[in-house]
């Protein structure tokens, strides 16, 4: 029993080991034609190699390490270069940073110091609107006070205009039949005695609208400056004026009487023109006036 067996194991192992040495031999066959086939390949492309590029010498090779030194220097000097060029473009950088702290620096003073200018113009704009307000009021006042001083004088002449022009009537008739009548003068003088002669003073004849001007003159006030202060011009008056008709009105006057004012005017006007083209010397004699 045993034997047979073991005779059993021995074929099983024989064949087993045939089987095997069947399989290597295969993949050994297998691996030959690979290589034949990898090294005619391998032939084949070692063949195209050399048609298309030529044999290459050590000349040729001696020049291309050449040429790739050169190359490398070159591109070591470029390097340098930029290193160069950025160091000074660095310090420009650092240049132009200080400056400019410094413009910012400069800025701020000039914008602190207009702040300051524009405060203070900003002040001196409101003490001059103050001071242009008080000048206003004081030309206020000064065209009051010259409309109440024309608004009197105005009625006063309404009063005693009538007379006055009546007693210049008269004395310009009585001038005129003085020097009408030579006889009377030879008369005059006759009686006189030649030691004793009579002088009378230059008569200083005032035309009503004169007296009127000088009495307004009189009645305006007028401000003096002390100090070493320039005096500034008064505004303009025109602007705090009103029409003549508006301003010479009472409110307790009818507009009736105040046309028949204007009438009165108008000849009392007349009969002064016509005084002053009968008698030349006494229009030379009048002082100038202007009108106010």
């Amino acid at each position: 029993m045993e034997t047979s067996a073991l005779a059993q194991q021995v074929e099983s192992v024989e064949r087993s080991v045939a089987f095997l040495q069947q399989e290597h031999l295969v993949l050994l066959t297998g691996l030959r034609l690979e290589i034949l086939h990898l090294r005619k390949r391998c032939a084949e492309l070692s063949c195209e190699l050399s048609e298309r590029l030529p044999m290459r010498t050590q000349a040729d090779v001696d020049e291309e390490q050449e040429q790739l030194e050169a190359r490398l220097q070159t591109t070591e000097q470029r390097l340098a270069e930029r290193e160069c060029g950025l160091a000074d473009l660095r310090l420009e950088l650092r240049r132009k940073g200080v400056l400019a702290g410094a413009l910012q620096a400069r800025l701020r003073d000039e914008e602190r110091r207009f702040l300051d200018e524009l405060k203070r113009r900003s002040h001196k704009i409101t003490a001059l609107g103050r001071q242009l307000r008080q000048q206003t009021d004081v030309a206020a006042q000064l065209s009051f006070q010259l409309h109440s001083a024309r608004f009197r004088l105005y009625h006063e002449k309404d009063g005693g205009g009538e007379e006055e022009e009546e007693g210049e009537e008269e004395e310009d008739e009585v001038e005129e039949s003085e020097e009408g009548s030579p006889e009377s003068d030879w008369s005059l003088s006759a009686q006189a005695s030649p030691e004793v002669v009579e002088r009378r003073p230059p008569r200083v004849y005032m035309s009503s609208r004169s007296r009127r001007s000088e009495r307004v003159r009189e009645c305006v006030p007028r401000m003096r400056v002390y100090g070493p202060e320039e005096p500034r011009p008064m505004p303009d008056p025109a602007l705090f004026l009103y029409p003549f008709r508006h301003r010479l009105l009472p409110l307790h006057a009818s507009l009736g009487r105040i046309c028949r004012e204007n009438d009165q005017s108008e000849t009392s006007e007349e009969r002064r023109g016509r005084h002053s083209n009968q008698s030349p010397v006494r229009g030379r004699m009048e002082p100038d006036t202007t009108e106010l």
